[in-house]
């Protein structure tokens, strides 16, 4: 269980605003298309994980001909990262990569000594589902079995077992009737028991909520990260946070009302898909500070940090009368 330094709130000690949480690294967009050895389009949706001592992105990449694929990127400090000119290699039949026209929007789960990739597999005709691979090295991958039917997305693993069974989020494609489920598995091959998250509606995220990294296990309950979209003249994707219970994470315990990041930036606002922040990677330091990587107007990736202690009590403040919580 991940070990943050306590919080002592006082009456005369306020957090700060919910959108001031995370803070812009000054390097922003710390990846662009410019980062690639070759011409694409773009870069961003990344996976993100530590490796040993290095910081390890998996970035999605759109090439100049609107392909996707998953890439590994590298780095020593979190901040500068070195991309693979080489897309991750994840053998298969025939049948299996005729799913796999496209991938993108991998979320990265370290379970034991394994790192699998949650990712989303797509025919030349767009129909996606969640295909799963894993490795220990990032070098070489192995296939495992696609993970749902197709029209779902949004997949990621939780990082331990629950009650004995692997556990894993999950959201139906688009709409505002698109609801995340948690299922479990006893050998990530065959899965059961689905559970809805019933968030509080709110308006930020009436057109469709979905997760963002792999969840995050804290001693007061499994921190979630979520993207919400809302429709005025356009869609508008901003970043939220929620807080799940240990054993039961289908039951919501904590949750931030408002967003925690919008789209402010030129580099958030313009691009393919304007007015977007989107993550799927977040890295927690011992410190308590989270690395929480995204991709911004599905065009460059950027890098926002925030403490692990403000994020959990803001979600406790959301639902719940403030108190002090310690660890």
């Amino acid at each position: 269980m991940f070990s943050v330094r306590p919080i002592l709130r006082l009456e005369t000690t306020e957090l700060p605003m919910a959108d001031e949480l995370l803070k812009r690294h000054e390097k922003n967009p710390i990846l662009t298309y410019k980062d690639l050895p070759y011409h694409v389009n773009a870069i961003y949706n990344p996976g993100a994980i530590k490796h040993g001592d290095k910081y390890v992105l998996v970035p999605r990449v759109e090439y100049a001909n609107r392909d996707n694929d998953l890439h590994v990127a590298w780095s020593d400090d979190g901040v500068n990262f070195k991309v693979s000119p080489d897309a991750i290699k994840v053998p298969g039949t025939d049948e299996e990569l005729a799913w796999e026209k496209h991938r993108y929007d991998a979320r990265v789960t370290k379970i034991d000594e394994w790192y699998y990739l949650a990712y989303c597999a797509q025919t030349m005709t767009e129909t996606v589902r969640i295909g799963l691979a894993r490795t220990r090295d990032f070098q070489s991958f192995e296939r495992m079995p696609f993970q749902t039917p197709p029209w779902s997305r949004n997949c990621a693993l939780f990082p331990e077992k629950i009650n004995g069974l692997f556990a894993r989020l999950e959201r139906p494609m688009n709409g505002p009737d698109a609801i995340t489920f948690i299922s479990y598995s006893p050998d990530l091959t065959y899965w059961g028991g689905w559970q809805p998250i019933n968030l509080v509606p709110q308006t930020w995220t009436r057109a469709k909520w979905g997760i963002g990294p792999t969840p995050i296990k804290t001693s007061h309950g499994w921190l979630l990260i979520i993207h919400g979209v809302w429709y005025a003249l356009n869609y508008v994707y901003r970043l939220g946070v929620v807080l799940l219970d240990l054993e039961d994470p289908s039951r919501v315990i904590g949750q931030c009302p408002d967003f925690i990041f919008t789209p402010r930036e030129y580099y958030e606002r313009v691009g393919e898909v304007p007015n977007c922040v989107f993550s799927n990677g977040a890295i927690v330091e011992p410190d308590g500070e989270v690395k929480i990587y995204y991709g911004a107007a599905d065009t460059c990736i950027g890098l926002a940090t925030a403490r692990l202690n403000d994020l959990i009590q803001v979600c406790l403040d959301g639902i719940q009368p403030p108190r002090i919580i310690t660890y």
